[in-house]
């Protein structure tokens, strides 16, 4: 089966987004299709991501990652602190969608770091940090964010206490689950909002987004 080319790449990531009620113009576009071809490009040095296909990048990472602004409210100037983002998952396509967020990127590989200040540079993105740390090293420095978003950082339990003492007062962390349940139903946990439920716009997968506030 041939590979699909970048015109209809462009056309399955716009028709994709516009699914999931984020719909994107065509310097956003063009934007994702740089990410993209530097994505595989760098994937080839440093292990980056296991997925290679060029639709299954664009369904199963950008808008998979997309789907998180059914989360976000359109606020200009809310802080986004991404945990273990590893090729930029899901901080970089949510800066993309939503440029007016300020972006905090937490990655412990030098290799990946190093990828994501190429990504900076190359999409021109303002307003990103990109942190070469642990998540642990955050909890004494005083930082506080309105969003904090993961994929596959840890266990959710895990994820709970590193992640919610770093929220601001009125803050939100989205975690990004898939079809399997935690052992422990995710509504007992502390600080859990709501669920949101949403499919992949081709192959259908159902997905979620876990919400927690900062219980006090």
């Amino acid at each position: 089966m041939p590979r699909p080319n970048r015109s209809e790449l462009t056309v399955l990531l716009a028709a994709g987004a516009k699914a999931l009620d984020s719909p994107l113009s065509d310097f956003q576009i063009n934007q994702f299709m740089t990410y993209l071809e530097d994505l595989k490009e760098w994937n080839r040095l440093i292990n980056l991501t296991a997925i290679i296909a060029d639709e299954e990048i664009v369904e199963k990472h950008f808008l998979d990652s997309l789907a998180g602004l059914k989360a976000i409210e359109k606020r200009p100037g809310q802080t986004l602190l991404d945990i273990g983002t590893g090729a930029g998952f899901p901080g970089v396509p949510l800066k993309i969608g939503f440029p007016a967020l300020r972006l905090s990127l937490i990655e412990s590989s030098q290799k990946k770091v190093a990828f994501l200040h190429h990504l900076k540079g190359k999409l021109k993105l303002s307003e990103v940090r990109i942190l070469n740390q642990r998540i642990e090293n955050l909890l004494n420095s005083g930082c506080h964010y309105d969003l904090i978003v993961t994929r596959a950082f840890a266990k959710i339990q895990i994820v709970l206490e590193r992640a919610l003492p770093l929220l601001t007062p009125e803050g939100k962390l989205i975690l990004y689950q898939g079809r399997m349940q935690p052992q422990v139903p995710v509504h007992d946990m502390k600080g859990w909002e709501a669920t949101v439920q949403y499919e992949l716009p081709f192959s259908k997968i159902r997905r979620r987004l876990e919400i927690f506030r900062r219980a006090f």
